[in-house]
């Protein structure tokens, strides 16, 4: 049976089918279902249904058909209902003589995009669509006719009839298997399909994505005409262009559907700019959200990349650094309530482990019932333990944060029997201060002060005064004896010293010095600065300058010299140290954690306690696997301890005093050393000192010791300090930490809420997320000036430029260079006189140009003339736009000079024969 597309109304569509049906519609009544297609995945045609209830349906079923190209027919599923009484055989003998899928009457069936409560195998496109069912109405389209085909079979079983309609009554929508999952319906639309009359989406906001996604695709840019709490409607912002989208919300399904749509666009893209003006920060934080998921530390570069090979845009920086915040508030929590959730968490690890500590310092808020939290300390049950069996070393630094509150992270640091760190305690602040570099050392203070209470604790930080005062007021023992001991990092030193002076070469000798373990060589570094100092004092003698007080900027080696020495030297330590001179092992530790110095103040707790578990799980398993093979010492003492053992091959020793144990080691001659070799040491096995020093400060037998000791047929790494064994090291990474419990089970904190403050909120624009370069970084601190100076520069990586890859200048200060290039002739044509090259390598390229091409063709007049046609055809990077200008035929001119000149030449010399 045919049916033209004119047919418009539920009506006409029944008398159609009971009519093949040879139905009486006295008698009976249909429902009919349309099975609409949803979806193409994967070359798969995905289905859902909805009813033909009103005339507008089956306008909307045959529209679908239209829009879907790869459907071929039309699939509807018909019910059968008396309208009157009648005997059930009547029933049968016409559904015998029919076959249909028989829906039950009482399905919720209606219009939207939602699952039924049955699912459909999603049908291949390839497939014949005749085969797909065997029961099924099955509407081909051919231009602008439909057609509805019945199928007819004999042998259909009796449809059973229950005594009561309450047998098949939906009684189990309240019976829910809690491991069954529904996925909450998305929207039917995918960034591969154009807007079209009858989507469907979620909520307001899935049709703003689409919308963004729609208009980047495209290049298109729209403006917002109208938008309430149940409307959006959108229009193209070229004022010439038709396209309009809008969109209201259906409260019967709690779903919102496109209304009306006018497009596609009638505007140009062409030379619209692909900066995402479309894209705000609320769909970028919605794109960003996985990646941060995957890597909280991806940059803002990445982020960028990341939209541009997916979009084809290229945003700023700025939109992108606000958008990476709101996504890292959607991940971690909001910046202003991780402040009551750290109060919680902190509880929780308390809970969970007795031994952590945590102290707190708040201030008053002007907001009733809150409080401002201004210190903030933490120190883990597991760590705490775990420094009993390390070096009585600690290393204190602090580091900014960079989130959308100021302030700074301060870290004590460790150091195992691998010489691995192990971070001790954290802390965050205000700022840097006396005040709160006190209220730091105390709280550690009291963390770490009854852990080894047979020894003092070293600590290693820079010269800054609110350090010096904390440890200063450190408790003392009942006999008067301060258990701290506090030394300079040397490096920190060394930088000051350079600052003053600014002298490369002072400033190397004076870190000679102070890496120095004999009084010989301390001495020797010494001495140059001694020299310098009296060679200033002269000049300015010579001079006639008289002062009444002497000028600190010409004595380098007074300035030295007034520090007491066991607070930067190796050689005046007393072994304290370790031979630990500088806290760099905090400001290694400084990069693990940058990733999270970004982060609200709860997630940032989290990310040092998730570090530590992952490092006490690792090593302890590493540890572990040494002791399997029968090693006793760390892979760090032993390779000090084979060098010094290779290097004792040389040495000669003479007994002085066997009851003393006083021996005498003399080393041989060495012209490529400072001293030439040939040195004598005295060594003493019983106070386990030698006269380099190095046995004293590392606690581990120095070359001299070892000759000793293989005389005396003794082993010497018994003679090794037993914190570098590793029964110390698996003894430090065998406190374990705890699975945290459930943050449903977390104490309910009592008392007034703990807010940030406010001064700290920083202001709008990039903040600086490095450290201020200075002299350590080899920049030379002159007046209006911060120039790289080699001689003072460290090992790091060295600014290059993103257009020439050279060092020294950055992209904005590049002088473009054209260098040589290599080419292709891409089209050549002897016929036509036409050639075609384009750059492969080099030359442009190199100028941030992505594409050349010198196109050349010679267009013949007369027998005398001919027109020489050149084209050049280049795209270039927007940051060196500029560098266009480089591009011009001068070279092709200069060919076409060359040229004429060797023609008229030749012609020239032929008329003259």
């Amino acid at each position: 049976m045919m049916i033209r597309r004119k047919l418009k109304t539920l009506n006409e569509l029944k008398i159609k089918i009971m009519e093949e049906l040879q139905v009486n519609p006295a008698l009976h009544d249909i429902h009919i279902t349309f099975r609409c297609p949803h979806e193409v995945l994967n070359q798969c045609i995905n289905y859902r249904y909805m009813l033909i209830k009103e005339d507008k349906h089956v306008k909307i079923m045959f529209n679908m058909t239209e829009k879907w190209a790869q459907v071929t027919n039309i699939e509807l599923y018909v019910t059968l209902e008396r309208r009157a009484e009648v005997s059930i055989e009547e029933i049968i003998q016409t559904t015998t003589s029919l076959q249909v899928a028989v829906l039950d009457n009482h399905n919720n069936i209606t219009l939207g995009g939602y699952t039924p409560p049955f699912q459909e195998t999603p049908t291949t496109i390839e497939s014949e669509p005749s085969n797909r069912y065997e029961d099924q109405f099955c509407t081909h389209r051919d231009d602008a006719d439909a057609a509805i085909t019945v199928q007819h079979v004999t042998n259909t079983p009796p449809i059973y009839e229950p005594p009561a309609s309450s047998f098949y009554a939906n009684t189990w929508e309240n019976m829910v298997d809690p491991e069954v999952v529904q996925q909450a319906f998305a929207s039917s639309w995918n960034a591969d399909m154009n807007f079209a009359k009858g989507l469907i989406f979620a909520n307001k906001e899935a049709v703003k994505r689409a919308l963004i996604i729609y208009a980047a695709k495209g290049n298109k840019n729209f403006i917002t005409d109208r938008s309430t709490k149940s409307r959006l409607s959108v229009k193209c912002m070229d004022e010439s262009c038709q396209w309009y989208v809008g969109a209201v919300l259906k409260p019967e399904l709690g779903l919102w559907m496109v209304t009306s749509y006018k497009g596609p666009h009638s505007c140009m893209s062409l030379g619209m700019a692909r900066d995402g003006r479309m894209m705000d920060c609320n769909f970028l934080a919605a794109e960003f959200v996985p990646l941060f998921q995957k890597k909280h530390t991806a940059t803002i570069f990445h982020l960028g990349d990341f939209i541009t090979a997916k979009y084809e845009h290229k945003l700023s920086y700025y939109k992108i650094w606000d958008a990476k915040q709101k996504a890292i508030a959607k991940i971690f929590g909001d910046w202003e309530e991780s402040y009551q959730r750290l109060r919680k968490l902190l509880l929780a690890y308390s809970d969970q482990e007795i031994g952590t500590r945590f102290w707190y310092h708040t201030i008053r808020s002007e907001v009733f019932g809150d409080t401002i939290l201004r210190y903030v300390f933490w120190a883990f049950a597991p760590c705490i333990e775990g420094f009993k069996h390390c070096k009585p070393v600690i290393s204190i630094d602090g580091t900014h944060l960079y989130g959308k509150y100021r302030g700074v992270l301060l870290i004590a640091m460790a150091t195992d029997a691998n010489n691995k760190v192990l971070p001790l305690a954290f802390a965050v602040v205000d700022k840097e201060s006396g005040p709160s570099w006190s209220w730091f050392l105390t709280c550690l203070r009291n963390s770490f002060d009854y852990v080894i209470v047979d020894k003092d604790i070293c600590v290693i930080s820079d010269r800054y005064k609110g350090i010096q005062n904390g440890i200063a007021n450190w408790r003392r023992d009942d006999d008067g004896r301060v258990r701290v001991i506090h030394r300079y990092c040397l490096r920190h030193v060394a930088s000051n010293f350079n600052t003053h002076f600014q002298d490369a070469t002072l400033k190397s000798l004076a870190l000679q010095a102070g890496y120095a373990t004999q009084e010989a060589k301390f001495e020797l570094y010494m001495q140059p600065i001694k020299e310098a100092e009296i060679e200033a004092l002269r000049k300015k003698l010579r001079t006639g300058q008289q002062e009444s007080e002497p000028d600190s900027s010409i004595m380098p080696y007074t300035y030295l010299m007034k520090e007491d020495l066991d607070m930067w030297t190796q050689l005046h330590d007393g072994g304290y140290r370790y031979g630990a001179m500088t806290s760099n092992v905090s400001e290694c530790f400084n990069g693990v954690l940058k990733g999270a110095r970004g982060l609200p103040i709860a997630a940032m707790v989290e990310f040092t306690w998730s570090k530590l578990v992952a490092y006490f799980h690792d090593r302890h398993k590493e540890i572990t696997h040494d002791l399997s093979e029968g090693k006793v010492w760390s892979t760090y003492v032993l390779n000090i301890y084979d060098k010094n053992l290779r290097k004792s091959i040389t040495h000669s020793v003479r007994a002085f005093n066997n009851f003393l144990g006083t021996y005498q080691v003399g080393t041989a001659y060495n012209n490529y050393s400072p001293g030439g070799g040939h040195h004598s040491h005295e060594i003493n096995i019983k106070a386990r000192t030698c006269g380099c020093g190095k046995w004293q400060n590392l606690k581990i037998p120095c070359s001299h010791a070892i000759i000793v000791l293989q005389l005396l047929e003794q082993d010497a790494t018994r003679y090794i300090d037993l914190c570098y064994s590793l029964e110390n090291a698996i003894r430090t990474y065998s406190h374990q930490f705890m699975v945290p419990k459930s943050e449903s089970l977390w104490r309910d904190v009592d008392g007034p809420k703990w807010v940030p403050n406010p001064a700290l909120l920083r202001g709008k624009g990039r903040p600086v997320k490095s450290r201020i370069r200075n002299e350590m970084d080899g920049v030379r601190r002159e007046p209006r000036s911060r120039r790289p100076n080699s001689d003072l520069r460290e090992i790091q990586q060295q600014q290059s430029c993103g257009l020439c890859h050279q060092h020294g200048h950055n992209r904005r200060r590049c002088t473009p260079r054209f260098t040589d290039y290599k080419g292709k002739f891409t089209k050549l044509d002897n016929e036509k006189r036409l050639k075609e090259a384009e750059v492969i390598e080099g030359g442009y390229l190199e100028l941030g140009f992505t594409f050349h091409r010198t196109r050349v063709e010679v267009i013949e007049m007369d027998s005398d003339t001919c027109i020489l046609r050149t084209t050049i055809e280049y795209d270039v990077k927007e940051e060196v736009a500029a560098n266009s200008s480089y591009t011009t035929i001068d070279a092709v001119a200069k060919l076409a000079e060359l040229a004429k000149n060797h023609l008229i030449k030749n012609k020239a010399s032929k008329d003259t024969r």
